[in-house]
């Protein structure tokens, strides 16, 4: 069968990315290859299908060029990666496709999963929930519906919800992921040496964060890794077969979670001179001065740390569990700062119990921490999480159609507020950390010396620096 993976353009914004943890309001751009459509579509490859992976953002390409390039493919079945934020227009999208193609459209992603039967009404034919590589592999091989795990569709003007299937155990079973479809040299972030790639060490997440859509949704509350011999095969596959990259971020939620697989890793990668600079997320608590220091000679040259907040209470509300205090967050930005790895440090407004006040000591907090970047958003709770659940049910979600995620620019906006906090207070703070952080003159003064002696860092600075100050105006 032919089979047509495809990310959707979106509101002309070549820089929206479907495939995140928790929709943040944030002023940052950056353009993320799908990975998951790009694991799916090698799968459906594997068996020998046709494949094909249309990355309409990343190609900035408009609705009317992608309908032309999918009715030339003759596809059979279209996976669509959908999101809450641009379910309506994906909706709509699939609907016309399935007009012009004859192909059956099937949703995939976190929103889909979530909530299958408002999805179905926008216009798929299929959702494919949680984890689909090997559900899209099924219906390719045009197994009948009601066979099929993990799926929900309509029958007789019924919604039907097939069981859930189960996570894929065995992670050394699948393909790397077919990044030959993918415009590689498209994607970027100011943080990371550009073009760059995702890759997966493994899935899930044993913390119980109530934003992070992913754990909740997708890939499971428990960490299942890859061998470190698979995980450094990929990375020399990257090398040979696309040397115009220049690094890899581990999209995993936590990379360091499991300190015998991440020092395994390192090893294997240090033994086998991999030699490609690679960028990772950590929590405040996973981390050791034996971590990072191997982590280091790896080829780590960044991480992402979610120090969240400077208020342990709020980090309590959030269930970033005990370990994790704002005072585990200063000894974890020394560790990392001593190996010399440079630290983003990710900082959310809007958790339960959250206050001007405690706003404030965040930003206060960032500020001591004085570390590399920042990234100050509001969260923005997707339906199916336990933040979405615990707003909704106190009444302080504030929208009426999903539409209402993004303003007209395209740009994601808060969809609830506190009696005590409004969504447009919110704003205007998150306006005011990026002053207070990146304005300092200690900062400043840091910041350029970094860049004169880094060209990379010094040239994508500047898309983002832009950003900022138009953001700020």
């Amino acid at each position: 069968m032919n089979v047509l993976f495809l990310n959707p353009p979106f509101h002309d914004n070549a820089t929206f990315n479907r495939e995140v943890r928790f929709q943040a309001v944030s002023p940052q751009k950056a353009l993320h290859p799908p990975l998951l459509l790009a694991y799916a579509a090698a799968v459906c490859k594997k068996e020998g299908h046709t494949v094909d992976l249309i990355d309409a953002p990343a190609l900035e390409i408009s609705r009317e060029k992608t309908i032309v390039m999918a009715k030339k493919f003759l596809p059979g079945l279209i996976v669509m990666l959908t999101s809450t934020a641009s379910v309506e227009s994906d909706g709509a999208l699939a609907k016309e496709l399935g007009k012009e193609t004859n192909a059956k459209t099937i949703a995939v992603g976190v929103h889909a999963t979530a909530v299958p039967e408002d999805t179905l009404k926008k216009g798929f034919d299929i959702i494919a929930r949680g984890e689909y590589e090997y559900t899209i592999r099924e219906l390719a091989e045009k197994a009948r519906l009601e066979k099929v795990l993990g799926i929900s569709y309509k029958k007789n003007k019924k919604f039907m919800h097939n069981k859930n299937r189960p996570l894929i155990e065995n992670l050394d079973e699948l393909p790397f992921p077919a990044r030959e479809l993918l415009p590689n040299e498209k994607y970027y972030s100011a943080l990371y040496k550009n073009p760059f790639t995702f890759i997966l060490a493994g899935r899930g997440c044993p913390q119980q964060c109530i934003f992070c859509a992913g754990p909740q949704l997708m890939s499971g509350r428990r960490y299942r890794f890859r061998s470190p011999r698979n995980i450094v095969d990929e990375l020399k596959h990257i090398k040979k077969n696309f040397p115009k990259l220049k690094s890899v971020l581990f999209n995993d939620d936590t990379l360091n979670v499991n300190k015998k697989h991440i020092l395994e890793t390192c090893d294997l990668m240090i033994k086998e001179k991999i030699n490609l600079p690679w960028a990772a997320y950590s929590r405040v608590d996973s981390v050791d001065e034996e971590i990072a220091q191997k982590m280091k000679k790896a080829g780590c040259f960044l991480v992402k740390v979610g120090f969240e907040s400077g208020n342990d209470e709020i980090l309590r509300s959030m269930k970033k569990g005990p370990r994790a205090t704002a005072e585990q967050g200063k000894k974890c930005a020394e560790i990392f700062s001593k190996a010399g790895i440079q630290v983003h440090g990710t900082f959310v407004f809007g958790m339960p119990g959250e206050t001007k006040e405690t706003i404030q000591k965040t930003i206060d907090y960032a500020k001591k921490l004085d570390i590399d970047f920042v990234q100050f958003s509001i969260a923005q709770p997707y339906p199916g999480t336990e933040f979405f659940e615990i707003l909704k049910k106190q009444g302080y979600l504030k929208f009426g159609d999903w539409s209402e995620f993004l303003d007209k620019e395209g740009c994601i906006t808060p969809i609830f507020e506190y009696p005590n906090l409004k969504a447009g207070e919110m704003e205007k703070f998150l306006k005011k950390a990026y002053r207070q952080y990146y304005f300092r003159p200690k900062y400043i003064a840091k910041a350029v010396k970094q860049r004169l002696t880094n060209r990379e860092l010094a040239k994508t600075s500047l898309r983002s620096a832009w950003n900022l100050v138009k953001y700020l105006k």
